[in-house]
């Protein structure tokens, strides 16, 4: 937790971390720049959520140690409403 510990940068996508050695380890995560997914399980199933950038010293319970696969999902907020659509 609080982005202290042994960190894996992660610069793609990653559909399982299962032999990266940081499979269910992360506690804590920093987004330097974009959007990015992290899912509970591998190819991008279970929970997930988005971060956008900035330090998360402290992951929700259902990702606090289970993020199995992580990408960019996009460089600008993914979730902007457009104007004048019903």
């Amino acid at each position: 937790q609080n982005l202290s510990g042994r960190s894996y940068p992660l610069n793609d996508t990653m559909q399982n971390l299962g032999r990266t050695g940081f499979n269910d380890r992360a506690s804590s995560l920093r987004v330097d720049s974009g959007y990015w997914i992290f899912c509970s399980d591998a190819g991008f199933r279970g929970e997930c959520r988005t971060f956008g950038p900035g330090d998360y010293a402290r992951l929700p319970p259902e990702l606090e140690n289970r993020i199995s696969s992580g990408r960019r999902i996009t460089n600008e907020y993914p979730y902007a409403q457009v104007s004048g659509r019903r």
